[in-house]
């Protein structure tokens, strides 16, 4: 079997000590390729370093929302939110980002995150920035990696504006919007957390397995609560697909890989 991983983090703190055996577990699950997404100036050059390092890590560069803000305006001691922010000047990244085209498989992640209190109510700054990130990928011709917490309608109704291959990065949207994408064409990631979030298992009843991709967002979203998630633990994710969609593993994974190379040309 080939597995992928479309979005992980591997820059993440978390992957300091140990990242060569988490590598090597995931080969050792078959995993063949692994997206890792920067969400600012310092991660974007860390997954091209990875991307340079290994030879199954791929490198997506992109503009967390949040981080994005930093620059445009002023936020006293940001509450609640669980990682620092350095400032930068979005558009000189816009031209980073142009720059290294050629160095990277895809954009992201971006869009937009209404979570955080401190942050919910730039909502018209975050969709400027979001749509600046997105004209950009439509003219580099670049899939697009999309968060969208709390912001899934906004985003969809932004996204529908341009012509481009569309991944739903752990997509928490209600029905009506997972059909809505389905309709546009768009993909939908899976992460390894579907074992025990039936929101998951609902979308994955939902898509057709065409527009079905597996991701882990590790160090996040891990099949067992508490536990680091990591790229080996896609393979998690397509047992959990294939019960669902009554196939065989062998079935999902040809399928999934099949579309990650429709969208992503590895």
């Amino acid at each position: 079997m080939n597995l992928v991983d479309v979005h992980s983090h591997l820059e993440h703190e978390r992957f300091k000590k140990d990242l060569d055996k988490v590598i090597d577990n995931a080969r050792s699950k078959c995993v063949k390729v692994i997206i890792s997404s920067g969400v600012n100036p310092e991660t974007n050059r860390a997954a091209l370093k990875l991307s340079e390092k290994y030879d199954i890590v791929k490198a997506s560069f992109g503009l967390y929302p949040i981080d994005a803000l930093m620059n445009e305006v002023k936020i006293e001691n940001p509450s609640d939110f669980t990682r620092n922010i350095e400032k930068f000047d979005v558009d000189d990244e816009l031209g980073w980002i142009d720059k290294n085209k050629d160095k990277c498989i895809a954009i992201g992640e971006i869009g937009l995150d209404y979570n955080w209190p401190d942050f919910s109510v730039f909502k018209e700054e975050q969709k400027r920035n979001f749509e600046k990130v997105l004209k950009l990928a439509e003219k580099l011709d670049k899939p697009v990696v999309i968060h969208s917490r709390k912001a899934e309608q906004d985003a969809i109704e932004i996204l529908e504006k341009y012509r481009l291959k569309v991944i739903m990065h752990c997509f928490s949207g209600k029905k009506s919007l997972i059909k809505r994408g389905v309709e546009k064409g768009f993909y939908f990631s899976v992460p390894p957390v579907i074992t025990r979030l039936l929101h998951f298992k609902t979308l994955v009843e939902m898509v057709p397995l065409e527009q079905l991709l597996t991701e882990t967002d590790a160090p996040y979203l891990s099949p067992v609560a508490g536990e680091r998630n990591e790229p080996a633990n896609v393979a998690v994710t397509i047992e959990e697909i294939a019960k669902i969609k009554k196939l065989s593993k062998e079935e999902v994974a040809e399928q999934i890989w099949k579309n990650a190379n429709k969208v992503f040309k590895f």
